[in-house]
């Protein structure tokens, strides 16, 4: 057992030796990973010098507190019933609107009296209703469709209004009150496009016919604007009609084959597309476009998008035009065109004898100018169409008659001359102030 002693002391000096290893190892992994920990909150830990020692404030001066949330787009509570809140009414205004469009004559005559009806309810609302983001909006919308601009006042009155832009507010008011110069100023600077779509369709209406005189071209971008954004609408069809003209007069022949094409195509039946067809027959008769050329051959094309029983008056309304700013030849072609397409008997040929009889007394054909001046029923024709009538007679017999040659050069010219030219400057005068 002796010898078995230093063995045993090797043995457990080994296994000693192992243990404080193991130990060893263990305390250096121990303090490895908190090296790693610390290492790691570190780098967790904010570089950009923006981190606030603990009890520091923040900038709204309450520590650790967030920015206030946004004010929402309306109450949860509404201030009153659905059925009274500016934006449902608004509602039934809009499609009184789109039916006038589409060529409901009652709903012409209703909007009117719808306007003042929902004038009354709004001005009765209390002021919390416009906390509503929506009736703000619908507000603004009533008022550029020709309401009654007052119910703005209580806006403009409050402190704030969230999500609208008070400038387009206050241009709002000011359009509604006829100050046009200074609606221009503020409402030219919106960007209709950013707005809710039915609102930014008729802001960006109103935008292109307060600057149409002044910079035609650039109107036409608002009314461009605002027929994408609000398409099968009155304001669609209203922008459609003002920028058809504005291209007209600017000559602008390609875009405006295309926008009369579509407007023939949308809006056939709208209250306002005879008067339209005046307006633009009216100018080309005044040669108001250019080139003339152009448009003359397209005038026959526009007639046969209108109704038949349309044409006989619009042919009328081109040689009334036309006599007055004197295109006696349009004036000729269009009466004359007026009487084939006139019932028999009726007062629209009497009105077409009488304009083209009167624009033929002014040329070599003052023999028929006559001849049908004489076959008017005299009793069809209002009181200034008759004195336009016995004008025009007198003058055809003053240039038919043949004047006495002038002894000498120093003699004044023939009194029928004289006469003639005092019965065109009558009948001028008379002209202005027949009814179309």
């Amino acid at each position: 057992m002796a010898h078995l002693a230093p063995r045993l002391l090797l043995v457990l000096a080994c296994i000693f030796a192992g243990v404080c290893e193991v130990h060893a190892a263990g305390d250096a992994h121990g303090a490895a990973s908190e090296a790693a920990e610390s290492a790691e909150t570190k780098d967790a830990a904010p570089s950009d010098g923006n981190a606030k020692p603990e009890g520091e404030k923040t900038a709204e001066g309450e520590e650790g507190e967030a920015e206030p949330p946004p004010p929402a787009l309306w109450p949860e509570t509404p201030a009153v019933e659905t059925e009274k809140q500016p934006y449902v009414l608004m509602r039934t205004l809009r499609s009184v609107q789109d039916q006038i469009a589409q060529g409901s004559t009652a709903a012409h005559e209703q909007q009117r009296k719808l306007q003042r009806e929902i004038a009354q309810q709004v001005r009765d609302l209390p002021p919390a209703v416009w906390d509503d983001v929506r009736n703000v909006r619908a507000a603004v919308f009533f008022v550029l469709s020709g309401g009654d601009a007052s119910i703005l006042k209580p806006i403009l009155s409050r402190p704030k209004t969230p999500f609208v832009d008070r400038r387009l507010v206050r241009a709002t008011l000011a359009y509604g009150e006829g100050r046009f110069v200074d609606a221009l100023g503020m409402i030219h600077k919106v960007d209709a496009r950013t707005l809710d779509p039915l609102l930014g369709g008729i802001v960006a209406l109103i935008q292109g016919t307060l600057i149409a005189k002044k910079d035609p071209k650039k109107s036409i971008a608002f009314f461009d604007d605002a027929r994408l954004l609000a398409p099968g609408t009155l304001v669609e069809e209203s922008a459609l009609r003002q920028e058809i003209l504005i291209l007209a007069r600017e000559g602008n022949v390609e875009q405006f084959d295309l926008l009369a094409e579509q407007y023939a195509r949308r809006f056939p039946r709208s209250l306002f597309a005879q008067t339209f067809r005046r307006q633009f027959f009216a100018g080309v008769a005044r040669r108001n476009f250019k080139p003339e050329s152009e448009w003359l051959a397209r005038t026959e094309t526009e007639l046969m998008r209108a109704p038949l029983s349309e044409r006989a008056g619009l042919y009328l309304a081109i040689a009334d035009e036309a006599t007055k700013s004197g295109a006696v030849d349009i004036a000729r072609f269009s009466a004359g065109k007026a009487r084939e397409l006139a019932p028999a008997g009726s007062r629209t040929l009497q009105r077409a004898m009488l304009y083209e009889g009167a624009a033929l007394v002014a040329t070599e054909d003052f023999e028929k100018g006559i001849e049908l001046l004489n076959g008017v029923d005299l009793m069809k024709l209002t009181t200034s169409e008759r004195q336009i009538h016995s004008s025009a007679v007198a003058v055809a017999l003053a240039v038919g008659k043949w004047p006495v040659a002038a002894e000498t050069l120093d003699e004044p010219p023939p009194g029928a001359v004289s006469r003639a030219e005092s019965l065109l400057t009558e009948v001028d005068t008379l002209l202005e102030g027949v009814p179309q």
